[in-house]
């Protein structure tokens, strides 16, 4: 079930309250939007498969869109909309299709509280929008991972939302599994070879955590030893390549720094290592291809973090992402396989609280505008 924060409970996880243009997305209005501070969705890297192993998609087009002037005087690192990339938007499903090599995004929402039903594609260079027969509704806030185990992508939920749906390259397919997990907001999804599933962390501030996990066909609730207490509701939640444990870099509002809990399938172990300075809506990605988990920005934040399996690093690369969260609002966050980068799309710019749709990559030294 979807659940509001209350402003109190807003206030007492670090959220800023006042913020014009999108108070009705935040703690502000629970009423038009259910909300707590959530991760963007990120899904494990697994090797691209074969040539022959992709699948062919039809009927693909790239659908250009108009430019967009942004406000004189802002100190924005991307100018207007990008014609041929998707739509303007915040929190968009994303992750890695494996088996046709390409990052896929799905949905979104605006600051009109419009959300989005498309589907795009991310080949390294380019976004292609595509047209499947089938989709699920318009949402905001899903979660998304790759399973490298059936060669799709399950998609799960977004604001309100319970239903599991299955990207095959061609299409949409609407799940059916004997169980549900209750809705869930963007709190973490990806594919753990130590469970061999799909796992969805899932906190709700009030009650327990839970770990999902997708087996291609049902959803099971597994049961664990340990784990994070119920504030911390919320945490960027990626696969450790070195050591092969699901990291969840928690947001814990009765911490004053982040908490780094380990998940190996069976028990939750708390480390005490020194972790990026506290904030919400914490998003992290696996790279692959540096062998890290890397961490970008997150409320009040623009700041790029990695975590080698012993100890998180702040980087410094000569251009970042400018900021862009505010009381919910985040941008997409996944890590691209076939290019062996992480990629970062839109948001909400924090000095105009306009929608963005630029497009960024992390090479592992630095941060480059596509």
């Amino acid at each position: 079930m979807s659940r509001s924060l209350s402003l109190s409970a807003c206030a007492r996880a670090g959220l800023p309250l006042a913020v014009a243009a999108l108070a009705t997305t935040g703690c502000a209005s629970g009423a038009a939007q259910s909300f707590r501070p959530v991760a963007a969705v990120r899904s494990a890297p697994t090797a691209a498969p074969p040539a022959s192993a992709a699948r062919t998609v039809t009927g693909v087009e790239a659908t250009p869109l108009p430019a967009a002037t942004r406000p004189a005087g802002t100190a924005a690192t991307d100018q207007g909309a990008r014609a041929g990339a998707p739509g303007p938007r915040f929190s968009p499903a994303m992750a890695y299709d494996g088996a046709d090599r390409y990052v896929l995004l799905f949905g979104g929402e605006t600051t009109r509280l419009t959300r989005l039903g498309d589907t795009w594609t991310w080949d390294g260079h380019r976004w292609t929008q595509l047209h499947p027969a089938h989709s699920p509704s318009p949402r905001a806030w899903a979660e998304m991972a790759y399973d490298p185990s059936h060669h799709d992508v399950v998609l799960f939920g977004g604001t309100g939302l319970a239903d599991t749906w299955i990207w095959n390259g061609i299409d949409w397919t609407q799940a059916t599994p004997a169980f549900t997990p209750s809705s869930t907001q963007e709190e973490g999804m990806t594919y753990f070879s130590g469970t061999g599933t799909v796992l969805m962390y899932s906190g709700n501030f009030m009650g327990p955590n839970h770990v999902y996990s997708w087996d291609g066909a049902n959803w099971a609730d597994l049961p664990f030893a340990g784990g994070p207490p119920p504030s911390a509701f919320q945490g960027g939640f990626s696969v450790d390549p070195t050591r092969q444990v699901v990291v969840l870099l928690a947001y814990d509002v009765n911490q004053k720094a982040l908490q780094h809990w380990e998940f190996d399938g069976r028990t939750w172990t708390h480390r005490g290592v020194a972790t990026p300075p506290s904030r919400s809506l914490v998003q992290t990605a696996t790279d692959a291809q540096t062998g890290t988990i890397v961490m970008f920005g997150g409320v009040g934040h623009r700041d790029t973090w990695t975590w080698d399996g012993v100890r998180w690093a702040q980087q410094n690369p000569q251009r970042s992402p400018s900021e862009r969260s505010s009381t919910g609002p985040m941008p997409g966050m996944t890590y691209d396989s076939g290019s062996g980068e992480v990629v970062v799309f839109g948001g909400v710019d924090v000095q105009t609280n306009v929608p963005l749709n630029d497009t960024w990559t992390w090479n592992g030294e630095n941060w480059k505008s596509r």
